[in-house]
């Protein structure tokens, strides 16, 4: 993962919703509206999905009741990404995993950093208050601390987040299921599909979307008015949610009570859905706001943004940091695959920075400024993804060029370079409905082969894993600098009875370019094992 949408127009009470595909308007019939109060929402025949679906009459694209990607990291990413963070209450002492240590809220609520994080802004906050559009620091804190306390004072979320919760564990177990059987897990979350995207729709005050009319919920609401989690909105509202934090940690340290920074912890939790915002890559160049201002109507120029978040969450962007490091973030729903490694370990460090400056304020009692947030350090550089400044991406679809909004001129070649500033959104949303783009340069297609077990090195098990009984199988990615290809098959599971630590024969790359190993354990998840030169093809698993 919040539609790439304009602020909502709110529908009258009495208001009759009628929700028609976006291809009707094309139609010689048209769409035929029972009444002078009718609210209508467009949709896209095949792509939608809620968090694309943005209400407003006379028109409005997007996301709603069928299938297409998403446009936040999944709840389930959100929640890995919080609950590998360590938390630290006392000085001197060793932080506890966040997955081990709840987190009380005002309103009975017991939830982990990572719960926390996936619940922010994607289903709790102020549809009609972004928090970046508050006009100065102050008043972006303000509501940001509204956003908060609607999840953490109110009643009615405490049940309500309950459901949320539930819904989004069948995610995690679609996710987890895809890791185990080997498979890359957005192969899951395009499965699901928008199925839990309506029930959560429901959950928070909507419709069924059964039929043509339905009631619009808060989570439907939220991603209309979404550019909180995009490139510089989401660095607004990360630093506004930190502050909030941070102020809340000096107040832990001068009451010296135990759940007053807990609640800070819980406060930065939501902030840092923001921050890991920062790190998927279709949320860093999208012109987002900018299309939706330019475009006439401004539903269309949102709606087309989609298409261009999806270009850059699939095959990623090369991105830098203040640090000086580079790799290649994926976006939404690829937080787990393959070639996400290097990027889930920034996210991660990220993360922990943010915590560990939190505790920091309630041990020491200062608090750094914004500009000194640790966090965005290790965040992508947005100016350098904004404007092409990484060697190795691919030409963005739209580019920024002060107010105006410039467009890749072929559509469907994502290596021209060449941009246009007389284009209109109808026609461009004809064009890329039914688009195919090419692939980038430097993409890399997955190897066809698997590694081959030519010997084993031990006769007797050892470690955790290393134990009769169990089974391992290997598989390898392509590697050229910052590209990278998915993995190719996996070769069988070898069952570990009187021999361990095998060594693997890794085909050679007929273009002369690296590769890295994965390996899984039977029930366990692949992880990254080794990263070999273009030459070196037999690797002995010595690893635990």
């Amino acid at each position: 993962m919040s539609g790439m949408h304009a602020a909502p127009v709110a529908a009258k009470a009495h208001a009759t919703l009628v929700v028609a595909d976006l291809d009707q308007l094309f139609d010689e019939h048209g769409i035929a509206l029972p009444g002078p109060d009718s609210h209508l929402v467009l949709v896209m025949h095949g792509h939608h999905t809620l968090k694309y679906h943005r209400p407003a009459p006379p028109s409005a694209g997007g996301k709603a009741a069928q299938r297409g990607p998403e446009l936040f990291f999944e709840g389930a990413e959100h929640t890995a990404i919080g609950d590998n963070a360590l938390l630290r209450y006392e000085v001197g002492q060793p932080g506890i995993p966040a997955h081990q240590s709840p987190l009380p809220l005002p309103n009975g609520l017991n939830l982990t950093y990572g719960q926390v994080i996936a619940l922010g802004g994607d289903f709790y906050g102020l549809p009609e208050r972004p928090i970046a559009d508050g006009g100065t620091d102050a008043e972006r804190i303000e509501r940001f601390i509204q956003a908060f306390d609607s999840l953490a004072r109110l009643q009615a979320a405490k049940a309500e987040a309950e459901q949320i919760l539930a819904v989004m564990q069948e995610e995690i177990r679609a996710a987890n299921q895809a890791i185990k059987d080997g498979r890359q897990p957005h192969e899951a979350y395009d499965a699901l599909g928008d199925s839990l995207s309506a029930r959560w729709n429901r959950i928070t005050g909507g419709g069924s979307f059964a039929s043509d009319l339905f009631p619009l919920g808060r989570y439907l609401k939220l991603a209309a008015s979404n550019w909180d989690h995009f490139g510089p909105w989401a660095l607004l509202a990360y630093q506004a949610g930190h502050a909030a934090a941070l102020q809340q940690a000096l107040k832990a340290r001068a009451s010296g009570a135990e759940r007053d920074l807990q609640l800070a912890y819980a406060m930065n939790a939501f902030a840092d859905h923001f921050l890991t915002d920062l790190f998927s890559a279709g949320h860093l160049r999208v012109p987002r706001k900018a299309l939706a201002d330019t475009v006439t109507p401004s539903d269309v120029g949102s709606l087309i943004s989609r298409f261009m978040h999806d270009e850059d969450s699939k095959y990623g962007l090369a991105v830098r940091n203040a640090e000086g490091e580079q790799w290649r973030a994926y976006g939404d729903k690829r937080y787990f695959d393959s070639v996400d490694v290097a990027n889930r370990r920034q996210v991660a460090r990220a993360v922990q920075r943010s915590v560990d400056e939190v505790f920091q304020a309630f041990a020491e009692g200062r608090a750094p400024q914004a500009k000194d947030f640790s966090a965005l350090r290790l965040a992508p550089d947005l100016r350098a993804a904004e404007q092409d400044l990484v060697p190795g991406n691919f030409a963005a679809l739209y580019l920024q060029d002060g107010k105006a909004v410039l467009r890749r001129k072929d559509v469907n070649d994502l290596n021209d370079r060449n941009r246009i500033g007389d284009w209109w959104g109808w026609s461009t949303y004809l064009l890329l409905k039914d688009y195919k783009p090419n692939k980038p340069t430097g993409f890399i297609d997955a190897p066809a082969t698997a590694p081959v077990i030519t010997g084993w090195e031990r006769l007797e098990p050892d470690g955790l894993n290393w134990q009769r009984g169990n089974a391992v199988r290997y598989a390898f990615s392509i590697t050229d600098q910052l590209n990278e290809s998915y993995i190719g098959p996996w070769s069988g599971y070898a069952e570990l009875t009187d021999q361990f630590h095998p060594s693997v024969q890794v085909p050679a790359d007929g273009k002369q370019r690296g590769r890295n190993l994965f390996r899984q354990f039977r029930g366990g998840s692949p992880e990254l094992i080794a990263s070999l030169d273009a030459k070196t093809t037999l690797y002995i698993d010595r690893n635990a």
